[in-house]
């Protein structure tokens, strides 16, 4: 468990099915105290207008959202859009979830999306699906990809987490971090634990490599 609750805000479907909520979902369990702002009341159709971003960001740690959402509709794209304003705005940090898409063509512009909000990103997370398509997407070797995104975006953290192998790369302004962590854990699992694990570590790259760590303490 955390040792002082981390305050996370998530922006994600109503029927919790996206990678941003799955994450919260883990980090709640993991002992964070979580909103999402999209609640079931949302089902019928998205008025972004109903969020009160200033409100639920004036406190929070980190704000967690995910790519996928930018290309389902204008209402979700306004509020992504708005949430990522607002948490710079309010102090908050961005975490990015990159994800394919449910329809895997509009990946380049979602893609897209991401790139073009990347300086408000703090720490952007890759999915193995996500990291196979935007090689293709920016011409990468996907093995470099991290490092790449990182040093062309200027994105403080960029990571991804490999289940099958337990493998989690993270890639920082002072270097780079493989860990093997063993089977057993998921992605989300392991963000999740990563996010919290970064709002009390510590700087530094000993802090970021620690909280890489949360789920084995």
């Amino acid at each position: 468990m955390v040792s002082a609750p981390v305050s996370m805000v998530c922006l994600g479907r109503h029927d919790r099915s996206d990678a941003a909520s799955k994450v919260g979902i883990e980090a709640g369990a993991y002992g964070a105290d979580v909103e999402f702002v999209i609640d079931r009341e949302f089902e019928a159709g998205l008025d972004q207008g109903m969020i009160d971003w200033r409100g639920a960001l004036s406190s929070a740690n980190w704000l967690v959202t995910s790519s996928e959402l930018v290309v389902e509709g204008d209402s979700m794209k306004g509020a992504w859009g708005s949430s990522l304003v607002f948490s710079e705005l309010e102090g908050s940090k961005t975490a990015m979830v990159v994800t394919v898409p449910k329809d895997p063509t509009r990946m380049e512009e979602a893609w897209g999306y991401v790139i073009q909000r990347i300086r408000q990103i703090e720490l952007l997370y890759l999915s193995q699906e996500a990291i196979e398509a935007v090689s293709v997407l920016e011409e990468s070797d996907p093995s470099k990809l991290i490092d790449e995104v990182r040093t062309t975006g200027m994105v403080p953290i960029v990571c991804s987490f490999e289940p099958s192998q337990g493998i989690a790369k993270v890639s920082h302004s002072l270097g780079s971090e493989e860990l093997v962590l063993g089977d057993g854990f998921g992605p989300h699992m392991w963000l999740s634990s990563f996010i919290c694990g970064l709002s009390t570590s510590g700087p530094g790259p000993s802090g970021i490599a620690s909280a890489a760590r949360s789920l084995l303490q």
